[in-house]
């Protein structure tokens, strides 16, 4: 009977014991009870960002007024919304509950001084304000972290490839960008390609007539009319050159939203083909004096990038090589031009049918 007691006695702390386990324990990571921040700033917060990787690879990214720039690329524009995103990420991580607080865990999970994935220094003016590490994987879309003031270690959501150390995955691929409508002419391939603006097609007057337009739809209608739309013509083409305006709108298009890659410096260097370029062309901007001069040259790496120079910029920049390609091939007279026929003759010219016939007759 004793005996029995006992075994219930026993049965009973251990349920108990597993009841105030499930009760207390929580997942560890940033969605846990815990509110304090991790990192205490805002987007408004920091000026100065500096991200370093454990290959030492480092990035620093400055504030000027409204816009952030890569300072050790010469102040080049960064991607400003990017940025921004980064340091909103960073000031949502919560710090949950500790899934280590010792010394040794530090370079257990990556997040020793001398031994990290990701250092992340947030400043305003000459003020640090926070310095994060990051460090291994914790699953799907998380990661370890701590701050550089503690011990403890926290999972938050995020990962380092949010915060990478190289500048060009910080620059602003489309700072060449412009609109395509304000292309007023393109001289390429000893073609000149001029814009003009031609009325809207207009609706069918008879189709018109069959309905009763509402206030709301004649307005519209008033409003198609003014519109107009670029088209191209060929400037002092030849008897045998005919252009294919959709062609032209094409090329006017790609070259208003060329992306770079990366910025190569300011000094041309032979592995950039500079020297025999695949593509030049000149562009005429409405509200500019100058033309811009594009001149494109294909790069000697086994990645088969190409090298883009502009008159308006003093800096050389690597283009995706499908970008490049694409733009060579656009802007060559056989895409710009109607095919001539094969067989196509002068109309002057007499067959050699006509002949028979003239021998016949005589």
């Amino acid at each position: 009977m004793k005996r029995t007691i006992l075994i219930l006695v026993v049965l009973f702390i251990v349920q108990v014991g597993f009841a105030i386990g499930v009760n207390f324990y929580q997942p560890q990571g940033d969605t846990t009870a815990g509110n304090d921040k991790l990192v205490a700033t805002s987007p408004d917060g920091v000026d100065h960002l500096t991200i370093e990787d454990s290959d030492g690879s480092k990035v620093v990214l400055a504030k000027n007024g409204k816009d952030w720039q890569l300072p050790d690329l010469g102040n080049f524009p960064a991607d400003g919304n990017k940025v921004d995103g980064l340091i909103r990420k960073l000031a949502d991580l919560k710090e949950g509950l500790p899934i280590a607080t010792s010394s040794g865990s530090v370079k257990r999970f990556k997040l020793a001084k001398d031994d990290f994935e990701r250092r992340v220094t947030l400043q305003k003016g000459k003020d640090v304000v926070a310095t994060l590490y990051l460090g291994t994987s914790q699953g799907t879309h998380q990661i370890h972290a701590r701050r550089d003031d503690q011990n403890e270690v926290y999972a938050v959501t995020m990962g380092s490839y949010d915060a990478p150390a190289k500048a060009d995955d910080w620059i602003d691929a489309t700072v060449l960008q412009i609109s395509a409508d304000d292309i007023t002419k393109m001289d390429v391939n000893g073609l000149s390609l001029v814009a003009k603006m031609a009325p809207a097609a207009k609706p069918d007057d008879k189709k018109a007539d069959e309905k009763t337009a509402s206030s709301e739809n004649a307005d519209k209608a008033d409003a198609d009319k003014a519109k107009a739309v670029v088209t191209w013509d060929l400037a002092n083409a030849a008897d045998d050159q005919k252009l294919q305006p959709a062609a032209a709108s094409t090329l006017a298009a790609m070259v208003a939203k060329i992306r770079i890659a990366s910025v190569l410096g300011t000094d041309v260097k032979p592995e950039y083909g500079m020297d025999h370029p695949v593509l030049k062309m000149s562009l005429s901007l409405k509200g500019k004096d100058q033309p811009v001069e594009y001149v494109i040259g294909k790069s000697d790496g086994k990645d088969g990038d190409y090298t883009l120079k502009l008159s308006s910029r003093p800096e050389y920049f690597r283009i995706a090589g499908y970008t490049g390609k694409q733009l060579v091939e656009h802007a060559d007279s056989k895409a710009l031009l109607v095919a001539k026929p094969a067989d196509a003759k002068p109309a002057d010219a007499p067959s050699a049918n006509a002949d028979k016939v003239d021998k016949a007759t005589h």
